[in-house]
């Protein structure tokens, strides 16, 4: 069969009706220009008085837009999109143009308008999606609660989102970030008002609505809205509930359409964010499994390593001392022999919490083995470090076991650069100091 031979394109001319706004008008003709093809082409558009908008994609497209209907060449156009109650138009014929009613006209923008913004609304969820999955990983240069606060915020075209965390025992909520950044200063507590608590405990929903000032919040930012959006990241009542503040952007009272895509979101949102936060918290759990010792919760060795290396090029880099201390419990073994590892145990776990006490928070301690830990000084030399490591032995001195008596240890300490020049002599040399100290009769510190 031969085919049929290419019919001729339509060409229409669309007219401006009477009393249509501005932004209704820029969007039919841009979205007639988006959907013209080979066989249907917008050839033209009167317009008396058109927007700058609208004559730059005009341009551009090669489409004439004119003040009246005159000024165009009737052999340009075939039909006339035009107002449903515009008397007909006379050809050059005599006979009324073709023409499509301008409603029609209308309602395919609309159709087309709604289509875009799903699928506006599509992209942006699966970006977020997408970056949720980026919450899995601990290794990140950004924290996990930042990132959150971000893809969140990118998702819900939010003014501000903020990572807060509510302690229930002490009525109190703590902001750990927000995105945008220094919206809250970090680690800012404000009361956990009546407010905030009843939807961090209602199990029926993910969110609710908050007035800002039954927030409880200090120093509210000036987000531009009158509201502010309590979402859980946690279904379950527990001494210290994660929670996200949302500040919405601030919505036209006569247009409903960003408000139900700003539900829309937060209800679509909600499930897969607390899938990843109980994601996130699981890999926190078995992180930490991984990178301490079983029985007294501190470092294990591979971890020590690990922390004994970074602290070294950070020493290295910034010119700062780095000591170490080496101890050992004192007649260990006689505890076990006497007493059975039972009771080892539990003198290496009130040993191991005296010496937690003393330490900074950046300090690095571990177990090295059996009844020997390392502690990790970053940025203290010798003296101080001495005087750590006497203040460690103090505190242990000060147990008195009910079965195993008083507990002492012998500790050594080596210092980078004073003792020496390169990370691998640090801890053998605070192991020979060690046992020096108990060669010298035990319950003591020594350093070279």
């Amino acid at each position: 069969m031969t085919p049929d031979p290419p019919s001729d394109p339509c060409k229409i001319l669309l007219v401006r009706p009477t009393g249509i706004s501005g932004d209704r008008w820029d969007a039919i003709v841009q979205t007639l220009m988006q959907l013209s093809d080979r066989n249907v082409v917008l050839a033209g558009v009167v317009d008396p008085l058109p927007s700058p908008d609208i004559l730059i994609v005009a341009d551009m497209d090669g489409i004439p837009i004119v003040p009246r209907l005159s000024d165009i060449p009737y052999d340009s156009f075939t039909h006339l999109a035009i107002e449903d109650t515009h008397p007909d138009i006379l050809s050059p014929a005599g006979k009324p143009w073709p023409r499509i009613s301008f409603s029609v006209v209308s309602l395919l923008a609309e159709q087309v308008a709604s289509k875009n913004q799903y699928m506006a609304i599509f992209n942006r969820y699966r970006a977020f999606a997408q970056s949720l999955t980026n919450l899995i990983p601990l290794e990140r240069t950004l924290p996990y609660e930042s990132l959150i606060c971000h893809s969140l915020r990118t998702l819900l075209s939010a003014s501000a989102v903020a990572y807060c965390e509510a302690r229930t025992r002490n009525r109190s909520v703590t902001i750990r970030t927000s995105d945008p950044e220094n919206l809250f200063k970090e680690d800012t507590v404000f009361p956990l008002t009546e407010a905030v608590r009843t939807v961090l405990s209602n199990r029926n929903g993910y969110f609710d609505d908050l007035d800002p000032e039954r927030t409880g919040v200090l120093n509210s930012p000036l987000t531009g809205t009158s509201r502010v959006v309590i979402f859980k990241l946690v279904q379950r009542t527990s001494p210290t509930i994660p929670f996200l503040m949302i500040f919405p952007p601030p919505f036209p009272l006569d247009n409903p359409i960003p408000e139900t895509e700003f539900q829309n979101a937060l209800e679509l949102s909600a499930p897969v964010l607390q899938t990843s936060h109980a994601l996130f918290a699981h890999r926190l759990v078995l992180k930490r499994k991984a990178e301490h010792d079983p029985l007294t919760k501190i470092l294990n060795r591979d971890s020590l390593d690990a922390f004994l290396a970074f602290a070294y090029q950070n020493a290295r880099s910034n010119h700062e001392p780095l000591s170490v201390l080496m101890m050992d419990i004192d007649h260990f073994k006689q505890v076990n022999d006497t007493y059975g590892h039972g009771v080892g145990d539990s003198v290496l776990v009130d040993v191991t919490g005296a010496i937690g006490k003393t330490l900074r928070a950046g300090d690095g301690f571990g177990r090295y083995g059996g009844e020997e830990f390392v502690v990790i000084l970053p940025g203290l030399g010798k003296l101080r470090a001495i005087l750590i490591a006497e203040r460690i032995r103090n505190a242990v001195r000060k147990l008195v076991h009910p079965l195993a008596g008083k507990i002492t240890l012998s500790i050594g300490v080596a210092c980078f650069p004073e003792d020496v020049s390169r990370e691998s002599e640090l801890i053998p040399l605070a192991d020979r100091m060690m046992y020096g100290a108990k060669h010298a009769g035990r319950d003591r510190v020594q350093a070279r």
